[in-house]
């Protein structure tokens, strides 16, 4: 039995690990006023930001175009038995939808098990179930064997997210323009996190270096609860915070696997540039 994989660009995985584990990556679309552009193909991280800078704008971003999702699903069933998609959060995109739907079609017309996976996050969040699945997929468990320990890892995980200007925060209509004019000049650095697959106001912090500490003691707060985990630390290696992030797991805990990864342009349509994450799970390698 051979069971595909599939995600959307937003998870980030790198090229190598998806060419290494045959991971097939359908790409969202960004939208600004000088066109369109395939997530990580036609622009990059990097291009992204400075292109928002430049362009003084806040894209839009679409899913994976349909037609597109229809030609991979049917091509993966003709030559495998079963197919996991992930997909990012449904509660900020219709791409889980949208699978969803064709997987139902192409599943009764070519008579092969397809599982769409709402990852309720994004970025090394919905990564992490791809990661999961390939390890648990060459221990040689079916898809059905797979979905209850995703589930499971589900449980583990938790990631908090802030950001530089909160304007972004009130055009995707997540606090109100006036609160983000006080919140800017206040220097209010609000905390935020996936609450039900959307993203929400956790705490509203003042000063960025309060925000990294407060980050930390949740973590630290998980930690001693459960110390196998496994951390994540999203965002640019030139912003501060992430800096300071990288610093005290390096000093505190040197033991447990870091990832580093950025915050890629669909996320940063609802962030802006210069924001920062920091996201544990367990770490199933150690019983």
């Amino acid at each position: 039995m051979s069971l595909a994989i599939v995600t959307d660009s937003t998870a980030y995985l790198s090229d190598e690990f998806t060419t290494r584990h045959d991971i097939t990556v359908l790409p969202l679309t960004i939208t600004f006023s000088d066109g369109s552009y395939r997530d990580n193909i036609d622009i990059t991280v990097d291009e992204f930001y400075a292109k928002m800078a430049a362009l003084d704008e806040i894209p839009t971003s679409s899913q994976p175009a349909p037609g597109l999702v229809t030609e991979v699903f049917e091509r993966l069933a003709d030559s495998h038995d079963e197919i996991l998609a992930v997909t990012l959060s449904k509660g900020i995109s219709g791409t889980y939808q949208t699978f969803s739907m064709i997987a139902n079609e192409v599943a009764e017309e070519k008579n092969v098990r397809i599982a769409v996976y709402n990852s309720d996050i994004s970025l090394i969040g919905q990564g992490l179930f791809v990661q999961e699945a390939v390890k648990l997929r060459a221990q040689g468990l079916s898809l059905e064997e797979i979905l209850p320990k995703l589930d499971a890892l589900k449980l583990t995980f938790d990631a908090y997210f802030s950001v530089e200007d909160l304007g972004h925060l009130a055009k995707g209509g997540r606090i109100s323009p006036s609160a983000a004019g006080i919140g800017n000049l206040l220097q209010v650095k609000p905390i935020l996190h996936f609450e039900q697959g959307k993203i929400e106001v956790f705490e509203k912090v003042r000063t960025h270096k309060k925000t990294v500490k407060r980050m930390l003691d949740l973590f630290e707060q998980a930690y001693q609860a459960e110390p196998r985990l496994r951390i994540a630390i999203v965002g640019a290696d030139d912003t501060a915070q992430v800096q300071s992030l990288v610093a005290y797991m390096a000093e505190h805990h040197p033991d447990l696997d870091m990832q580093r990864t950025p915050i890629g342009p669909v996320i940063g349509t609802h962030l802006g540039p210069a924001a920062y994450a920091l996201v544990w799970w367990q770490n199933t390698d150690i019983d």
